[in-house]
């Protein structure tokens, strides 16, 4: 498996993301940021929002960490994804769009309403852009509904709305999902859907759809 670490290639461009906020919310950028550091390259990549900041995460400093499948301390939250992986045959990896430490999402919707809160949110989306892009994924899923919309699925280029990282979708009939187009990643299949864990996440039935639709893209594009 092909990999690349995100701490060697782009923690001086995250630490300047810090280092130049100026956001009010003083306290956010007091915890640090958390950072998914292993990429695996020309896989499964599923696309979170943010990093939690509760029970043992709540100490401070930022950090980067990575997700083994064999570590018994790993988050439950990560688990749908360990058994996606196992269903189609394919390693697994994650990463979050933002790095703030926040387990309400409402945080978001308070820096969006900050001037220099949204050219923090847009540094970071537009860094995770460049990550996403070196991943090269043989399929993206995005399991959060603001996750979308900073990938752009939502945006209107007549209105400038919605764009920030500007990817470009179509839906593909043949695949019965999005696809990626007129991007590096051109062609790459996407599967927006809500979160697979949690209090609003996919019921049992909903959940093995997504893996069988995920393993009929496989053999389509293989």
């Amino acid at each position: 498996m092909e990999k690349f670490s995100v701490k060697d290639f782009y923690k001086s461009e995250i630490d300047q993301i810090w280092d130049e906020a100026k956001i009010e919310n003083k306290e956010l950028l007091s915890r640090g940021y958390a950072v998914h550091d292993e990429i695996i390259k020309n896989t499964i990549l599923f696309i979170g929002i943010n990093p939690s900041f509760s029970g043992k995460n709540k100490k401070r400093g930022s950090y980067f960490f990575n997700n083994n499948d064999d570590d018994e301390k790993m988050h439950k939250y990560f688990n749908k994804f360990k058994k996606i992986s196992k269903e189609i045959d394919l390693p697994w990896t994650h990463f979050d769009l933002l790095y703030f430490r926040e387990t309400n999402q409402k945080y978001i919707s308070e820096l969006l309403n900050d001037k220099n809160g949204i050219g923090f949110i847009y540094n970071q989306l537009q860094l995770s852009k460049k990550i996403i892009t070196n991943a090269v994924p043989k399929i993206l899923v995005v399991t959060n509904t603001m996750s979308r919309h900073f990938m752009g699925l939502d945006k209107d280029k007549q209105k400038n709305t919605g764009v920030w990282m500007d990817f470009d979708f179509e839906f593909d009939d043949n695949l019965g999902t999005y696809k990626i187009i007129d991007s590096e990643l051109d062609g790459v299949p996407v599967f927006f859907t809500s979160m697979l864990t949690g209090q609003r996440a996919l019921d049992n039935g909903s959940f093995k759809r997504l893996v069988w639709h995920i393993n009929f893209v496989l053999k389509k594009i293989n």
